[in-house]
């Protein structure tokens, strides 16, 4: 069962007790990410979650790390769009160790400028790295091509030129406006008691205050922006992505286009695969899934092949779309995706490290915990006329490209057909 605390600061504590297991999961949630950031400020919340762990007041870089890891635990964070996650997981017994690591590194952190010059040379040669992956050209071109204008577009690791001029004052005045206890969820996964894990939230982050008026979550509804892009890189193959505009987490209807997306490329057995990687023999991957933020989000087709087929690729991708928003669907197709889609969720809540994750980002962005129940029982109440309504509603729209390749090799006008036949 899933319960809820909230601290009289706003900070909220989801919890989730697994008696089966011996272990732990903690997570700090924070409203941080590329999303929440101005033009000049971008990759400093990807930034901030690296200089966290360069030391404390009270402990080193390595000892931050030495300390969970010599209990037998683990230690990390990440970044995304729309928040930063700190977390730990460690035996059961070794639970108030977790918090007093977490509040030291977030409430403690020593923000020096030499930590802070060294790491923008990691963080720099990082972004180098990327410049040379295909695939990570070809989704911040889509990015840069969907969300143009809006801060969705910005990326996570930031650009070179805003990475340099980070200094100690503009991560303060940053964490101030965002790291704050009303823009942060502490969840928890596994085996606990009750009592002891509310008195140590409490006793480790009940004293933080909130310093600063900014909402917890800002801005307006991102557009989708419909185009081609094309990047040229020396590469043996071409990278495509085709992007529609799907729903954002909030909506109930993402789990009609979970069904779509698994049918057209979820796996080994959709359309997708089957038609243009097994008949065809064009591509060694095709693959569709929907990405969503708390309020938008897509459906993206992606695939690689060799240049003097992207053309042919192109055409079946949108021949299969085509076929699918005329009907040519089955109920046992609809049957098979939702089974395999509940396979998924279920199988990625197996530990509490999965399970302490969905609970923290649903309560910091939906501000509500959604239950795997009740995600089951969604997906077990659509229906065959709900998923081919879904199908005409999403796949009929104008959509956009982008892709990465040869620049000489690729015919950019195929790309002008991007409204699927009805």
């Amino acid at each position: 069962m899933v319960n809820i605390y909230t601290l009289d600061n706003n900070l909220r504590l989801v919890y989730e007790k697994v008696d089966t297991v011996k272990t732990v999961s903690v997570g700090v949630w924070v409203l941080a990410g590329s999303r929440y950031e101005t033009k000049n400020e971008n990759g400093i919340s990807h930034f901030i979650e690296h200089i966290l762990f360069k030391g404390t007041k009270n402990r080193s870089s390595k000892e931050i790390v030495y300390e969970i890891e010599s209990i037998g635990g683990q230690i990390n964070a990440f970044t995304a769009k729309e928040y930063t996650c700190f977390y730990v997981r460690v035996l059961d017994e070794f639970l108030e160790k977790a918090f007093e690591i977490l509040s030291d590194l977030i409430l403690n952190p020593l923000i020096s400028p030499e930590d802070i010059e060294k790491e923008k040379s990691v963080i720099i040669e990082e972004i180098s790295m990327s410049k040379d992956d295909p695939e990570e050209i070809l989704y911040q071109s889509l990015n840069d091509l969907i969300w143009k204008g809006e801060t969705l577009s910005y990326p996570i690791i930031g650009k070179e030129t805003t990475v340099k001029k980070v200094d100690r004052n503009k991560i303060l005045n940053f964490m101030n406006k965002r790291y704050k206890p009303e823009n942060v969820v502490i969840s928890v996964a596994g085996n606990f008691e009750e009592k002891l894990l509310i008195s140590l939230c409490e006793k480790y982050f009940g004293r933080w205050k909130n310093h600063s008026e900014s909402k917890s979550i800002d801005g307006s509804k991102p557009v989708f922006k419909r185009g081609t892009v094309i990047k040229s890189k020396k590469s043996d193959q071409a990278q495509i992505a085709i992007a529609f505009e799907g729903f954002g987490q909030e909506d109930e209807d993402v789990y009609k286009l979970l069904i779509v997306s698994n049918i057209l490329g979820g796996g080994m057995s959709s359309r997708l695969f089957q038609k243009i990687r097994e008949d065809l023999g064009l591509v060694y991957s095709i693959t569709s899934f929907v990405s969503t933020y708390r309020d938008v989000g897509t459906l993206i087709i992606h695939a690689g092949t060799n240049p003097k087929n992207l053309e042919v690729v192109y055409k079946e991708i949108l021949n299969q779309i085509s076929l699918l928003v005329k009907g040519k669907l089955t109920p046992e197709e609809v049957e098979v995706a939702k089974q395999q889609i509940k396979g998924s969720i279920i199988f990625g809540l197996e530990n509490t490290s999965s399970r302490m994750s969905n609970l923290g980002k649903n309560m910091l962005l939906l501000n509500r915990v959604i239950e795997l129940q009740e995600i089951i029982d969604t997906i077990n109440s659509i229906k065959f006329d709900q998923v081919m309504d879904t199908a005409r509603e999403i796949l009929t729209k104008e959509f956009s490209v982008a892709v990465v390749g040869n620049k000489k090799e690729i015919n950019g006008k195929i790309f002008d057909q991007r409204i699927v036949a009805k």
